[in-house]
């Protein structure tokens, strides 16, 4: 199984990810992780990136596509794949149905955290994230065991630059500008599953699993 996750910042994309590759037994691939993973390692890629993101810029989409063409070459990607993240926007979308079409591959369904502003900016603002494992924590929803610290690897906690109050707004009117157009691309495909994105990650995750059902059972029929 192949999916993309769409959905505004904050929308439960990495909650949802991880649970959907376990239920499939398939990766997670966040091209936020990879991109974390090449600036901690000081990587020419990563220092590009971290110089992009403090000049208020993305990272050129030829770079984001290598990395993660490279990453979807992996063994373990062969049965699949939840891609979080990526595309990024119509040019990244194009390319990647063009790269899967020489491939013979088929996304299976896109889909659409659907979750108003006003609910994320509450979410963003209480995330706390570990800076080792990458682990997420809110300060009301999910609380570490011990403040301030991760209960996978006992690292302080912190809040990501991009989750700062004055960051946020930005970040949707990004999303907005930049990524929201992917829904009319996607659903013009017939790939489209919007999913209401407000409540628990466990109704959140039913619902996704309803609608990934549906679209077997409209495939199918």
């Amino acid at each position: 199984m192949r999916f993309v996750l769409l959905g505004l910042p904050g929308s439960g994309k990495g909650t949802q990810g991880t649970l959907l590759a376990e239920r499939f037994g398939v990766p997670h691939i966040a091209t936020g992780e990879i991109v974390r993973d090449h600036i901690a390692r000081g990587t020419e890629f990563g220092r590009k990136v971290e110089a992009a993101i403090a000049g208020g810029d993305f990272a050129p989409d030829s770079d984001i596509l290598y990395w993660v063409y490279q990453r979807l070459a992996a063994d373990d990607v062969a049965q699949g794949y939840v891609l979080d993240g990526f595309p990024r926007d119509l040019a990244q979308a194009e390319e990647f149905e063009r790269h899967n079409g020489r491939l013979g591959v088929r996304i299976d369904a896109v889909l659409d955290l659907i979750i108003p502003e006003e609910f994320l900016i509450e979410r963003l603002i209480g995330r706390l994230v570990c800076p080792t494992c990458d682990e997420s924590y809110h300060i009301v929803r999910r609380p570490p065991a011990r403040d301030g610290i991760c209960d996978r690897d006992g690292t302080p906690l912190s809040r990501r630059l991009d989750d700062e109050p004055s960051a946020i707004k930005r970040r949707f009117d990004v999303y907005n500008a930049v990524t929201l157009p992917l829904r009319d691309y996607y659903r013009s495909r017939g790939l489209l599953a919007e999913i209401d994105a407000v409540g628990p990650p466990e109704e959140v995750y039913a619902r996704i699993l309803l609608a990934i059902a549906d679209r077997k059972r409209e495939t199918l029929g």
